[in-house]
């Protein structure tokens, strides 16, 4: 099992022995940053666990997988309490049923203490997987009772393999920061690389008026994103922070393999322009507006 996966060998070994002997703990805990197959993993140990082929795993009767919804980008408190009662019902078909909790970190209080008691005390015929890239942010209580397994990022080649097999450029591999989710969107969102190209033009300007307007309109983009899907916005604002970080450290003397080599190398302080660049970011989390936060690196 997980052989079509890459990466992350010691969690396949203990999943592959607690499930052959019948061991698999009731409450798991997928931990790990965004894009690196924890999904993937969660779907196919689904699959072993329901004694199901993994191409009909999307449609079981006896999977149950809920994500955050809305403009909020949170689990809503209604959905989570649904999910609680399918927990206690009979499988349909299976010997046990497999929920799971995709993005455990966008539960608010409420929610998570309602889903608190069934963590306590599941049903014996129920496995239970929670999905999070930032599982500090989870609860202490949820937290003590999941067994926590914590994947590593991918290795360059495995995401070159990644982006090889959907006829994508695995130049992008070194970008991702082990992330394969990333990666593909680098090589294959359109409207995110328009974006990049003009954060890029936008560090050569010299005209105020010529920059306010240009971190406007990647704004106005990334706001019509939010409007459909606040988590991909998110990863989206995360992203540009993370290439303008990636674009300071190429400016350093004696860098042997630099993120974006095409780019024409520019005299930088680093120390003060990743400052900055945390200030902006901390801001922005404060809801100050991106344009702004960007204005302060860029000016």
């Amino acid at each position: 099992m997980f052989e079509t996966l890459h990466g992350n060998e010691p969690i396949k070994s203990y999943l592959n022995k607690a499930l052959d002997e019948d061991r698999l703990p009731q409450t798991l805990l997928f931990a790990g940053p965004e894009g690196i197959g924890k999904s993937l993993f969660a779907q196919e140990l689904a699959a072993r666990a329901l004694s199901s082929p993994l191409s009909r795993i999307p449609n079981h009767p006896d999977l149950h997988i809920v994500r955050p919804e809305g403009k909020s980008g949170l689990h809503a408190i209604d959905t989570l309490r649904e999910l609680i009662d399918q927990i206690h019902e009979a499988p349909f078909e299976s010997k046990r049923k497999v929920c799971i909790i995709e993005d455990a970190e966008r539960m608010q209080a409420p929610s998570a203490n309602a889903l608190l008691k069934t963590l306590e005390e599941p049903p014996l015929d129920t496995v239970l997987i929670l999905i999070a890239s930032q599982p500090q942010e989870i609860l202490p209580t949820i937290l003590s009772r999941c067994i926590q397994l914590h994947f590593q990022p991918l290795s360059e080649e495995s995401i070159g393999e990644i982006l090889a097999a959907k006829n994508l450029s695995p130049r992008f591999a070194p970008l991702a920061h082990g992330s394969a989710s990333t990666a593909l969107l680098l090589a294959s969102d359109a409207p995110f690389n328009e974006m990049q190209t003009a954060l890029f033009q936008l560090l050569a300007v010299d005209s105020y008026l010529e920059l306010t307007e240009g971190l406007e309109k990647i704004e106005s983009t990334l706001e019509e994103i939010k409007e459909e899907n606040p988590v991909a916005y998110q990863r989206r604002v995360e992203l540009l922070f993370a290439t303008l970080l990636m674009w300071a450290r190429d400016q350093q003397e004696g860098v042997s393999r630099p993120f974006f080599p095409d780019l024409p190398k520019r005299a930088l302080k680093f120390a003060p322009f990743q400052q900055k660049l945390l200030e902006a970011r901390t801001a922005f989390q404060r809801n100050i507006k991106l344009s702004v936060c960007l204005e302060h690196v860029l000016s």
